[in-house]
């Protein structure tokens, strides 16, 4: 286990944390800003601050304080979050197409606690290089979201909706995608060790040398699913649906196949098939 993921075990993934006091601008500073035209509250301290539900479509709060601020259902199409501080920050429910969150960090602050971005609308949002461990992303929308090499690593993806999503390098060690339709993703060198992704819907996904040792992937769905290359040892695909899957080059070593239907898929080169499928 890396060292972010070691760091946010002392929090649960996706738990409610106490709202921070607010220690900088208060949302009838903010609501004043954005009525005298002003579009940017980029660097400002906004830490604790009450922005339930506002309207904030295309704001610019790059490297802002957000610590510990409300953002519930709050509108931020095409904001721009770049490096925002959004620890312990509550996002659930907002709408965040198209919004930019490169490279998000709570680590470099000290402050472990994630943000939660349950139910939010993130459709095209770019969260390139960000550190996002042990946020909770529970039934949040993430379609042709650009997640690059984002840390994910222990996070809540229940339910989530990441079909097209980019996310080749990204770190999901022991992340949770039960339920999560990751249809026709890039997931090319993503890190899956032990993630639990009970009936995940992966057909037409790009998996190329990912790493799923240890993945708990009962009832999956990789039909038509490329996993060239990818290292499956110990993994459980049991009852998965394969159908027209590509596991040439696969390593499977103790990999647990019973039941799955993997009519049409290509095992060519694959290493250490332990198990034969019933």
């Amino acid at each position: 286990m890396g060292i972010m993921d070691r760091a946010g075990s002392f929090f649960g993934a996706g738990t409610a944390q106490p709202s921070a006091p607010p220690t900088g601008m208060g949302r009838a500073e903010v609501e004043a800003r954005l009525r005298d035209g002003g579009r940017s509250l980029a660097r400002l301290d906004l830490s604790g601050a009450d922005l339930a539900d506002m309207d904030l479509e295309g704001v610019d709060l790059s490297e802002a304080k957000l610590r510990g601020a409300n953002l519930r259902g709050a509108n931020l199409r095409g904001a721009n979050l770049t490096e925002a501080q959004l620890c312990n920050t509550d996002l659930s429910g907002a709408v965040l197409e198209n919004a930019v969150l490169r490279n998000v960090n709570c680590l470099r602050t000290g402050a472990l606690r994630p943000p939660n971005f349950s139910a939010a609308n993130l459709s095209g949002a770019d969260l390139t290089g960000s550190e996002l461990s042990n946020a909770s992303f529970d039934g949040a929308t993430l379609t042709g979201a650009l997640l690059a090499g984002v840390g994910l690593g222990q996070a809540n993806l229940t339910g989530v909706n990441a079909g097209g999503a980019r996310l080749k390098g990204a770190n999901l060690r022991h992340a949770r995608l039960d339920a999560a339709t990751f249809s026709g993703a890039e997931l090319d060198a993503a890190d899956l060790t032990r993630a639990s992704g009970h009936g995940v819907n992966l057909s037409g996904a790009s998996l190329v040398r990912a790493n799923l040792t240890g993945a708990a992937l009962q009832g999956a769905d990789l039909s038509g699913a490329v996993l060239r290359d990818a290292q499956l040892d110990d993994a459980v695909l049991r009852g998965a649906n394969l159908r027209g899957a590509v596991f040439a080059g696969a390593d499977l070593d103790g990999a647990d196949l019973d039941g799955a239907d993997a009519e049409g898929a290509d095992f060519t080169g694959a290493h250490n098939r332990a198990r034969a499928m019933a």
